[in-house]
């Protein structure tokens, strides 16, 4: 049984978590055994180091920090029933950590994980946030934008190289007609 300090103390850990987490994961976790949840953790902090965090507490718990830091009860209080655990990021690209979990969901074919997930702020029903999942890395997104603005500047260096390359072979053939 837990006494009511500890619960404060887990509340307030949960409140400063949440204030500053970019992902707030959602995860029906119903058949995970103790070994399935360390090799969870695992995945994610060999990812994250100390920057995320996958753990378990009261649902009303969950609830009630969730509420005092500001988010908004008639989003995330459908999903806080049943087991329930949390995954949060601090740091780093947050859809990795959606990626993590559900790479094990599959490898351990697991379906329907997923309750939902603040992303930014935003709320994700569950079946979206297998859409998530799909999104390119935070550094993918990066090379795609420097790619597409590259591009304009590669095809203008090509373009004037293929012009520069015509007047040479003119100017080429020119010389060799007057030294015949």
């Amino acid at each position: 049984m837990i006494t009511k300090e500890q619960k404060q103390q887990i509340l307030k850990k949960l409140k400063e978590e949440f204030s500053d987490s970019s992902l707030i994961l959602f995860v029906n976790y119903t058949g995970f055994n103790v070994a399935t949840m360390r090799e969870v953790r695992r995945r994610i902090y060999s990812k994250y180091q100390r920057a995320a965090h996958f753990t378990v507490a009261k649902n009303t718990l969950i609830g009630k920090a969730l509420s005092e830091v500001g988010y908004d009860p008639n989003e995330f209080e459908k999903v806080l029933a049943g087991p329930t655990a949390v995954l949060y990021v601090r740091s780093g690209d947050p859809v990795d950590g959606i990626k993590v979990v559900t790479s094990f969901a599959k490898e351990r074919k697991l379906e329907g994980i997923f309750k939902g997930a603040y992303l930014e702020r935003k709320w994700f029903e569950g079946d979206q946030v297998n859409d998530l999942a799909n999104l390119p890395t935070r550094q993918e997104l990066y090379a795609m934008v420097l790619g597409r603005m590259q591009a304009p500047i590669t095809n203008l260096v090509y373009v004037l190289s293929g012009t520069i390359r015509k007047l040479m072979y003119v100017l080429n053939a020119v010389k060799e007609k007057k030294s015949q």
